[in-house]
């Protein structure tokens, strides 16, 4: 193993790790918790990156690599690597939309869908979208969970798109889901693209501009809706006929394309030396 120190990323981890501290926080979960938690993490993680670099994957260099004590390498070694496919797994699952989402996702994304449709019948209707998406679940089902969710009204034989009540609630194990699977890829495209050279690089992107009034901020917010809107609605048209010409090939991959906007308060920046309003008592 190289004893080359490559340069610490920890000052950029630790600004990438403060959002998820205070989602745990707020979630109840502190930090023995969280660290008890990392330590197999660690320890797959370690083996991943032996094994790509072909290094031999010993307890040694385990816990060389890791930083965790060659006890906790001993004890934790057999159910490591299980527990690390097994979050792999997940999050895959974690970046699927459920099938409601992807009706949902088509409905929006095709303009020759109306807000307003018919809950049965030949398309255009409710039960014609569910069963273009899937025909293993009953549209009906659908249709509840997307009630469930407060996404659709059902009056009538009518089924009303909601479009002001996308607001992801934090009670719903399905939001939770979807934005650590886009969170994740996310960093995983980031890191690729830091970790290796050449071709192959994810596009991963962002526009920062500072100095803005509040009401220019809702401004590009409408606008960052505006172009969302116009991405999807690409995107799916151009990703539904590859899905279905694709469907069981092997191997299965997958793609993300995602979009975000953020804004908060500039912090104010310190005062310059000597012109602090802390005066000098002697």
């Amino acid at each position: 193993m190289s004893l080359e120190r490559p340069p610490s990323v920890l000052p950029e981890a630790l600004g990438i790790a403060q959002p998820l501290v205070s989602w745990l926080l707020r979630s109840g979960v502190g930090y023995g918790e969280f660290t008890a938690a990392l330590k197999p993490l660690f320890l797959a993680q370690a083996q991943q990156e032996l094994e790509r670099s072909g290094e031999k994957v010993t307890d040694s260099s385990l816990s060389l690599l890791s930083g965790l004590h060659r006890k906790d390498v001993r004890a934790l070694r057999a159910s490591a690597q299980a527990n690390w496919q097994a979050a792999r797994g997940q999050r895959d699952d974690w970046g699927k939309p459920s099938l409601a989402n992807q009706v949902l996702t088509r409905w929006l994304s095709d303009d020759n869908l109306p807000d307003v449709l018919p809950l049965a019948g030949a398309a255009p209707s409710f039960e014609a979208l569910a069963q273009a998406v899937s025909r293993d679940v009953h549209p009906r089902a659908v249709l509840q969970e997307l009630q469930r969710l407060g996404l659709v009204s059902e009056e009538g034989e009518q089924v009303h798109l909601l479009r002001e009540a996308f607001v992801p609630d934090a009670e719903d194990e399905q939001a939770r889901r979807l934005m650590a699977g886009a969170v994740a890829d996310h960093l995983h495209a980031g890191v690729h693209n830091l970790s290796t050279e050449g071709q192959g690089k994810f596009l991963e992107q962002s526009v920062f501009a500072d100095g803005l009034s509040a009401e220019s901020v809702r401004e590009l917010n409408q606008l960052a809706n505006t172009l969302w809107a116009q991405v999807l609605k690409q995107v799916v048209e151009a990703a539904t006929p590859l899905c279905e010409r694709d469907a069981g090939q092997a191997p299965a991959h997958r793609f993300r394309l995602g979009l975000f906007n953020f804004s908060a308060p500039e912090q104010a920046a310190p005062p310059p030396p000597g012109d602090s309003d802390v005066t000098d008592p002697t």
